[in-house]
């Protein structure tokens, strides 16, 4: 069995995991962890036992050691720091009727500087803002426009799954995602189970994409006609996982049968449009990255 302890590291974030291993730590207990190139401080939130062979790999990384009173009183002085600076930037995007949602706020003390991550559904002119900040927090300032995948990936939270966000767990980098994608999967196109809690398409949508589109290959497209031992008809649905799909015969006859049945097959042709429709789909990428 492992050790695992959920360490937040802001009141608002969900909890990360770590192995502990002879640290022995209880819920409430401050510690310092591994995240990313840096360490920081968490208070322990959740303890829980797991076997051995249910820890992913790469597996989870290890709690450095316990936080010293003084790292914990750091720690809780840089949180309300970023509370306060949030909130100033807020006013103050308010005043210069900035329509920009705040996301939220890193401190480099080294180079006495703070940057503020935000959206908007369009380029701001930040430039009085940035001023205006600088006055009143004494310090330099930068303002990053990021997307809402990257937003969703900071703020964290669980998709319809039940699994904590791809972005926020393993995704290193974001691919584009298409319509296309969920099409080539038989998925029904519904906006509320296509789109994630950014917004935007899912990215779990490109996981299998390879293995769908190797799959779509062989098998036979919705108004196909086919032909088997027996039977022979038009497609009118299929199941690309299963491998099987219903035929409707001349007589409005319906049948479930394998694609390895399939004797013989004659795609539908598709019209002029729905080829120009694929190709802009193939090329329409969900979300453009945003320049800084």
């Amino acid at each position: 069995m492992v050790k695992l302890a959920g360490i937040k590291f802001s009141e608002t974030s969900l909890p990360k995991y770590f192995i502990d291993e002879g640290l022995e730590l209880k819920i409430g207990d401050a510690c310092i962890c591994p995240v990313g190139e840096y360490e920081d401080t968490g208070i322990v939130s959740s303890v829980e036992f797991r076997p051995s062979e249910l820890i992913p790999s790469p597996p989870f990384r290890k709690v450095l050691r316990k936080a010293t009173e003084e790292e914990v009183e750091k720690w809780r002085a840089l949180k309300q720091r970023e509370r306060n600076a949030i909130q100033t930037c807020r006013e103050k995007a308010q005043k210069h009727n900035l329509m920009m949602k705040i996301s939220n706020v890193r401190f480099d003390d080294a180079n006495n500087k703070i940057i503020f991550h935000f959206t908007a559904d369009k380029r701001v002119d930040f430039r009085e803002l940035v001023r205006d900040l600088a006055a009143t927090l004494h310090s330099r300032i930068e303002l990053w426009q990021i997307g809402v995948r990257d937003e969703s990936r900071e703020v964290d939270g669980y998709g319809i799954c039940g699994q904590r966000l791809c972005c926020s767990a393993f995704l290193k980098e974001f691919k584009p995602i298409t319509i296309r994608m969920a099409k080539n999967q038989d998925i029904f196109l519904s906006p509320t189970k296509l789109s994630g809690c950014c917004g935007r398409l899912m990215c779990c949508l490109e996981f299998e994409e390879q293995q769908y589109k190797e799959i779509t290959t062989s098998a036979p497209a919705i108004g196909a006609f086919v032909k088997t031992k027996n039977q022979e008809g038009l497609v009118i649905e299929r199941n690309l996982i299963a491998q099987t799909c219903m035929i409707q015969d001349a007589n409005e006859n319906k049948y479930n049968i394998n694609f390895s049945q399939i004797e013989e097959m004659r795609q539908p042709e598709k019209a002029p449009e729905e080829i120009a429709e694929e190709k802009e789909e193939e090329q329409f990428e969900e979300e453009p990255p945003v320049e800084e």
